[in-house]
C-alpha cells in the first residue's frame, strides 16, 4: 500500500528521507500496480517525479540502482495518468526536445543519471544509447536493460529508439551486475523481449548479457558441476527437463506434452521446475519431479543448481528459456554433457553451453541465426498436448458480418507499432466496418495503458482483458478473422482461430517466431495466399477476405474440415509419433562426432539414416 500523502509531502517538503519513500513507493507499484483512479496515479506519478527532478536530492548509487528496475512500473503509471508523459519534467532537466536547438553543452551527468529514470522510449527528448553510454559501465548496463525491456513499443518513435539501443549493444561496457534477484529479473526480462524487435541483429544482445549472467553466476556461487572427460553412454540415460514454465494450463504444455511422451519411451525423464508448474497433468509425463519454491532474495537460484547437479543428467532439456529469470542464468552453465533447448521462446539463446535446437524445419530460414546447432524434426511430425481443461466450443461462421470482427489475439508484447499502423491501414481500404476485438493478455494498469494506445490508433477497438481460456475461445470464435502479428507471430493463437473456423492471415518473417504461423497454415493445407511477406502482401491478402463473405466462409470452412482436434493434438490415448525421440537419440549416441566435425545443421535425413 502506497502512503500517497506521505509520499507528497515527502517531495514538496523536501524531506531528507524523500528518496527512500520514493524506492519504496515505486517497490509498491510492482507488487500492488497503480492506484485505483486516474486522478491519483496522476499525483503519485507528480510526487516521484518532483523527487527525482529535484536538483538538491541526489540518491545513493544503490538507490539509484533500486529505482531504475521499477522505471517500467513508473512509465506504465504515467501512462495510465492523465499526464501521458513527463516529457516536461525531463525538459526542466535540460534535455532538448526533439528537433530543438542543440543544447550549449552536455546534460550533467548526474543529471542525465536522473533522467534515465524518467526516460521512456518514447520520450520527445533528444537522447539514444550514445547518451547513456557516457554513464558508469554498471548504471549504463542497467538503464539500457531498463529500457530494452520496455513494455509495450506502441509508437513508432518508440520501436526506432528500441532499433538503435539493440544496434548499440555491443558497445555496452562489461560491468557486473548488483546480485539481487530484481537485477536479474531486469536483465532476464531485455533477454527475452528484445526478440520482440525487428532490427536483423536484435539477438546481439544475448551474447553481451550471457557474459553478464556468467560472471553473476560466479559471484553468487552458483558453479556447473565438474563433468566426466568422456560419456559413458547408457541404454536408458538420464534426461533433465528444466522447465521454466510447464503447467497444463499454459502453451508450453500444449506444444511439449507430446515431445515428452516421446522422449520417455528411450530417456529417463526428470522435470525441475517451480512449485506452481508441476500441476497434476505434468507429473505423469516424468520419472521423477523435483520442485522449488520463488524465494524472495534469491536463495531458490542455488537449490535449483544444485538439484540440476544431484539429478547427474546425460542430457539437460531446456524447452524454454528466457521466459523464467533463472533460465538464461542457468542455461549458461553446463549441467549434463549435451544440453539442448527447443521452440518455448521461439528464439537462439546464443548460450556457449547450449548445444543443440530441437525444432521444426519449417521454422528454420537460416541457419546463422541461431547459436546453436540444428537438430531438426520434419514439420508433419507436430503433435500438440490437448490440454485437459479443454471444453469444445462450436464454432460459429457468420455467413454475412456486419460490422466484420477482426479478432487480434495478440500478447501485450506482439502489438508493435508497425503492425499497428498495418491494421489502421487495412481498416481504411477495407470496404466494410470493421470492429477490432484484442486479446492482450494482461490486466490492470498494463490493460489500462494499452487501452488508451489503441484508442489513439484504432477508435473503438474492444480490448479484453484477463480471462479464463474457454472465455476467451467463446470470445474468439464470435470474430470472423485473425489477423495475426509479425514479426512475433501467433502459433497457438493461429491453431485456436482455425479450430474454431477463422481464416489467418500472416506474415512470413526470418527468425523462427516470425515462421510460426506460415508453418502451420501451409501444414494444414491452407492457401499459400494467406501467408505474406512484405505489407503490401499482407494488405491485400487481408482485404481479400475481409471484402469478399464468400471467401471468408469458405476458408473458415476449409479450416473446419480438417478437424483440427484430431489432426493436430494428441493425448495419453493416442497413438505416438517417434520423429522427436529418434531426433534426440540420434544426438545422443553421435554427439562427439558431431561436435568433432562442428557440424551445424542436422537434418531429419540425416538422424533418419540411424
Amino acid at each position: 500500500m502506497i502512503d500517497l500523502a506521505g509520499l507528497e509531502r515527502a517531495a514538496f517538503n523536501r524531506e531528507p528521507d524523500r528518496w527512500a519513500k520514493a524506492v519504496d513507493a515505486l517497490r509498491a507499484l510492482l507488487q500492488s500496480g497503480a492506484p485505483s483512479t486516474p486522478a491519483e496515479a496522476a499525483r503519485l506519478a507528480t510526487a516521484l517525479a518532483t523527487i527525482i527532478a529535484d536538483p538538491a536530492a541526489p540518491p545513493t548509487v544503490d538507490q539509484f540502482q533500486q529505482a531504475l528496475l521499477f522505471r517500467q512500473e513508473l512509465e506504465t503509471l504515467v501512462r495510465a495518468s492523465p499526464l501521458g508523459s513527463l516529457d516536461h519534467v525531463l525538459r526542466a532537466m535540460g534535455l532538448q526536445p526533439r528537433g530543438g536547438t542543440p543544447a550549449a553543452g552536455a546534460v550533467d551527468p548526474q543529471r542525465l543519471a536522473k533522467a534515465c529514470l524518467l526516460l521512456t522510449l518514447d520520450s520527445d527528448v533528444e537522447f539514444g544509447p550514445d547518451d547513456l553510454l557516457t554513464l558508469p559501465p554498471e548504471l549504463a548496463q542497467t538503464a539500457y536493460i531498463s529500457l530494452v525491456g520496455s513494455k509495450p513499443v506502441v509508437s513508432a518513435l518508440g520501436a526506432e529508439r528500441r532499433e538503435a539501443f539493440l544496434d548499440r549493444a555491443e558497445a555496452l561496457r562489461p560491468a557486473p551486475l548488483p546480485p539481487t534477484l530484481n537485477h536479474l529479473v531486469a536483465l532476464s526480462t531485455a533477454w527475452m523481449l528484445c526478440s520482440y524487435a525487428s532490427h536483423p541483429r536484435k539477438h546481439a544482445l544475448k551474447a553481451v548479457l550471457n557474459r553478464t549472467l556468467v560472471d553473476l553466476a560466479g559471484r553468487i556461487r552458483i558453479q556447473a558441476p565438474a563433468l566426466p572427460a568422456v560419456r559413458t553412454l547408457k541404454d536408458r540415460p538420464r534426461m533433465l527437463v528444466a522447465a521454466e514454465i510447464m503447467h497444463s494450463n499454459h502453451v508450453q504444455f500444449r506444444y511439449f506434452g507430446q515431445y515428452l511422451r516421446q522422449l520417455r519411451e528411450r530417456f529417463e525423464l526428470v522435470l525441475v521446475t517451480e512449485d506452481t508448474e508441476a500441476d497434476p497433468a505434468v507429473r505423469p509425463l516424468f520419472d521423477e519431479v523435483h520442485t522449488f519454491r520463488r524465494a524472495g532474495g534469491g536463495a531458490h537460484l542455488g537449490e535449483i543448481a544444485r538439484r540440476m547437479t544431484e539429478a547427474e543428467p546425460d542430457i539437460v532439456f531446456w524447452p524454454s528459456v528466457g521466459m523464467r529469470h533463472w533460465g538464461p542464468l542457468l542455461a549458461n552453465l553446463r549441467f549434463a554433457p549435451i544440453q539442448m533447448t527447443a521452440l518455448g521462446h521461439s528464439a537462439s539463446t546464443f548460450c556457449p553451453a547450449i548445444d543443440y535446437y530441437l525444432t521444426e524445419e519449417g521454422y528454420v530460414s537460416d541457419p546463422a541465426l541461431f547459436g546453436e546447432r540444428l537438430l531438426l524434426l520434419p514439420d508433419e511430425s507436430l503433435v500438440f498436448e490437448r490440454s485437459p481443461h479443454y471444453t469444445p466450443v462450436p464454432p460459429d461462421i457468420r455467413e454475412t458480418a456486419r460490422p466484420l470482427r477482426v479478432a487480434l489475439p495478440s500478447n501485450l508484447l506482439k502489438l508493435n507499432p508497425g503492425f499497428i499502423a498495418l491494421l489502421a491501414r487495412i481498416r481504411a481500404a477495407a470496404g466494410r466496418e470493421l470492429e477490432f476485438h484484442v486479446f492482450p493478455n494482461v490486466g490492470g494498469s498494463e490493460l489500462q495503458a494499452i487501452r488508451q494506445t489503441l484508442e489513439r490508433a484504432l477508435p473503438g477497438a474492444q480490448v479484453h482483458g484477463l480471462m479464463a481460456y474457454n472465455r476467451y475461445l467463446e470470445l474468439l470464435s464470435a470474430c470472423d478473422l485473425n489477423l495475426s502479428p509479425f514479426p512475433f507471430g501467433g502459433l497457438h493463437s493461429v491453431i485456436d482461430s482455425l479450430r474454431q473456423g477463422l481464416p489467418v492471415v500472416a506474415m512470413e518473417c526470418p527468425e523462427p517466431h516470425g515462421r510460426t504461423d506460415a508453418m502451420l497454415l501451409r501444414r494444414l493445407g491452407m492457401p499459400e495466399w494467406l501467408i505474406a511477406r512484405d505489407e503490401d502482401a499482407y494488405v491485400a491478402a487481408a482485404l481479400k477476405v475481409i471484402d469478399d463473405d464468400a471467401v471468408r466462409v469458405a476458408l473458415g470452412r476449409q479450416a473446419l474440415d480438417l478437424d483440427i482436434d484430431r489432426l493436430m493434438f494428441g493425448d495419453a490415448t493416442t497413438p505416438l509419433r517417434s520423429e522427436v525421440v529418434d531426433a534426440v537419440w540420434w544426438a545422443y549416441r553421435h554427439h562427439d562426432e558431431v561436435a568433432a566435425a562442428d557440424r551445424r545443421v542436422i537434418r531429419p535425413k540425416d538422424w533418419a539414416a540411424g
